[in-house]
Order: C-alpha cells, then sequence, then structure tokens
C-alpha cells in the first residue's frame, strides 16, 4: 500500500513539472530580449543587436557591419568600407538587414525603422519610438532604448 501512494506522487509531481514546463519555455523566450522597435525622426539611429532591420525610403545614409543579409531597393550607392562596414547612400527604396551582432548608424532627416530582434538602439535628434514596454521621444544627447 505504501508503494502504491509514493507512486501516486511521483505521477502528481511528473504532471505538475510537465504543465509547468512550458511555461518556463516561454518566460525564458521573453527574458531573451526578443522583441520590437518603431522609430520615427531626424538624426542619428545607432542600433547593435541580432535580428532584422526594415528602414524606409528616404532615411539618408546608412553604415551597418555584420549584416548576413543587405537587401536595398531602387538606385543608390553601396561601398564596401576598410574596415568591413558597408555603406548605403542615396537610395530610393527601402533597406532591409538581416544578422547577428550587427552595428547599424542612420543619419537622415526622414528616419522611418522597425526593428525585430533583441538589442540596444540610441536615438539622437527628435522624433518619437515604440517597443512593447512603452514609448518615448529621441533627444540630442541620446535616448537609449531596449528592444
Amino acid at each position: 500500500m505504501l508503494w502504491k501512494n509514493w507512486l501516486r506522487a511521483l505521477l502528481a509531481l511528473g504532471l505538475v513539472v510537465a504543465l509547468i514546463a512550458p511555461a518556463g519555455a516561454a518566460l525564458a523566450a521573453e527574458e531573451s530580449g526578443m522583441g520590437t522597435l518603431k522609430a520615427q525622426g531626424a538624426g542619428t539611429a545607432k542600433l547593435a543587436g541580432d535580428g532584422t532591420v526594415y528602414i524606409a525610403r528616404g532615411a539618408g545614409t546608412v553604415w551597418v557591419k555584420g549584416a548576413e543579409q543587405i537587401l536595398a531597393e531602387g538606385k543608390g550607392r553601396r561601398t564596401l568600407l576598410r574596415d568591413g562596414t558597408v555603406r548605403l547612400t542615396g537610395y530610393t527604396g527601402a533597406i532591409t538587414l538581416i544578422g547577428e551582432d550587427m552595428q547599424i548608424s542612420v543619419v537622415g532627416g526622414a528616419i522611418i525603422l522597425r526593428v525585430e530582434g533583441s538589442g540596444t538602439a540610441t536615438l539622437y535628434g527628435v522624433g518619437t519610438y515604440e517597443t512593447a514596454n512603452g514609448s518615448g521621444t529621441w533627444s540630442k544627447s541620446g535616448t537609449q532604448v531596449g528592444y
């Protein structure tokens, strides 16, 4: 009789662990920093992180280092610099950057961007941003935002 109670307790414990494990995995995914940043403004947006960055046309000049894929629509100039940075200037269409450990700088008077992934943005100038954790404004001294 004692071993039946012990077996029931063990089965109950296994059931509890099976029910809690998926919730823990979902929580861990949220804690890893996967998120979205939407920003628009005039000035400089510096990004560091992993994921996909969408930059709308008219952003001005974009410098990117560490991107696995660079997709640029329309006409413009792509220059590979000595340190491995790619400079994109004058593109008439959108720019999409995909990669890990990317370093991106966007300078212009009409920056509109969306980032999906994890990392940090520092936004210098005048503009607004939105993440899952809230929204705010850019500043001349730089507003740092995690996504």
